[in-house]
């Protein structure tokens, strides 16, 4: 037997299909990464509309802080 009846002979072995279970079982691994990447985007985006917020207040505190200075003198 010679290298190129050999590669042929195992090429079969190379175009063979995995169950479709596997198939089944990667796709659901996908969807289960695709929504924790979702979630993991909404909880950035909750963090930053709560800093906002905050650095809003903050500066509206400082505001009416200044404001009452100011009359005060």
């Amino acid at each position: 037997m010679n290298l190129f009846e050999f590669f042929q002979k195992q090429e079969a072995l190379l175009q063979e299909a995995p169950p479709e279970r596997v198939w089944q079982r990667l796709q659901a691994r996908l969807e289960q990464r695709r929504k924790r990447r979702k979630r993991q985007r909404i909880r950035f985006l909750q963090f930053g509309v709560l800093f906002i917020s905050l650095m809003l207040l903050l500066l509206a505190a400082i505001f009416m802080w200044y404001l009452k200075r100011q009359e005060g003198l």
